[in-house]
């Protein structure tokens, strides 16, 4: 008997990674010894096996970024990082300069950095392609800096939020630096490392769930709804900067999600900086509960948006005719 596992996960917004992840939670929370086994297994599925994991995806993930883009493609990609991280780092920064590193509504400037400083790739591709055009889908290849945790290490490392040693920054950048030079020099070796990415994904979710219990993913519920309700709007920093380019600004608002990914981030600036292992196991939980939250709220919106801007041109043009 056949079981279609893989169509099941690509039918849940995240499933790849946020399905793996509850599993390693409820590994850890009803049969916690399985994971204390020894040898291959507590190799591969203890929460201490997400490092090296999450250093192989860090490198798979620089080889598949490729700056020999047509300018207009590049301009677009600038805009909309800097749109995302204007908006994100804004809210992230403003919360901890009000209330300090313990955040608000349960919500950590670590969490809510995490999850607002990131986007669902999958996402905004197919949403660009279907409301924008091939410049607006060749703007990932830039954009897709915004993978993994470099600019929340920025982020924080500036507001002074986290100590991060140069030495550690540099640790957690050179594998992206490293696959971003093998993947540009070989177009082949970009494809060949690109179809290996989301292999690594389910295999560094299960460890991440696997360092968490069901009170974590409960005390989550709440401000992980709402971390996900935020970032499903965070497109609107991009939305505004590419009308002011005179860009079509549509596919902007497909940036206002937080991707698979993300969920790793917490841990990865907690190794950097110890002193924010307090917070992060919890940011972990909320991250993943935006991941499915902004994936389901942001096409709504676009496709709200959308509708609603030819509305306005049709309205246009009708006033126009009748004059």
């Amino acid at each position: 008997m056949q079981i279609p596992i893989k169509k099941t996960l690509d039918k849940i917004p995240g499933g790849l990674m946020v399905v793996p992840l509850f599993l390693g939670v409820l590994t850890n929370t009803f049969f916690p010894q399985f994971l204390k086994i020894g040898s291959f297994t507590t190799a591969l599925f203890s929460k201490d096996a997400s490092s090296t994991i999450l250093a192989c995806f860090m490198f798979l993930i620089g080889s598949q970024i490729n700056f020999k883009l047509a300018p207009k493609a590049l301009k677009k990609g600038a805009i909309l990082i800097s749109g995302k991280f204007i908006v994100g780092a804004g809210i992230g920064l403003g919360v901890a300069a009000i209330f300090g590193p313990a955040g608000v509504l349960g919500l950590s400037p670590l969490a809510i950095l995490a999850g607002l400083l990131n986007a669902n790739g999958g996402l905004y591709a197919s949403l660009a392609s279907s409301y924008g055009d091939e410049t607006d889908v060749g703007a990932y290849a830039l954009f897709s800096l915004k993978d993994g945790p470099f600019f929340t290490l920025v982020a924080l490392g500036a507001s002074g939020l986290a100590s991060i040693p140069f030495q550690t920054f540099l640790g957690v950048i050179i594998p992206i630096v490293i696959g971003m030079i093998l993947g540009n020099i070989d177009p082949e070796m970009r494809k060949f490392l690109g179809s290996s990415k989301l292999l690594l994904i389910p295999f560094f979710s299960f460890p991440l769930g696997a360092g968490m219990n069901l009170s974590t993913i409960i005390q989550a519920g709440g401000p992980g709804i709402l971390l996900g309700i935020i970032a499903s709007v965070t497109g609107i920093g991009a939305y505004v900067l590419l009308k002011l380019f005179k860009e079509n600004p549509i596919p902007g608002l497909g940036t206002g999600s937080t991707a698979g990914n993300a969920v790793a981030t917490p841990i990865v600036v907690a190794a950097a900086d110890h002193s924010l292992s307090s917070v992060a196991q919890a940011a972990t939980a909320q991250v993943a509960a935006a991941c499915v939250i902004s994936a389901i709220i942001c096409p709504i919106i676009v496709s709200y948006v959308h509708k609603r801007s030819l509305r306005k041109k049709a309205e246009k043009t009708t006033l126009s005719s009748a004059a």
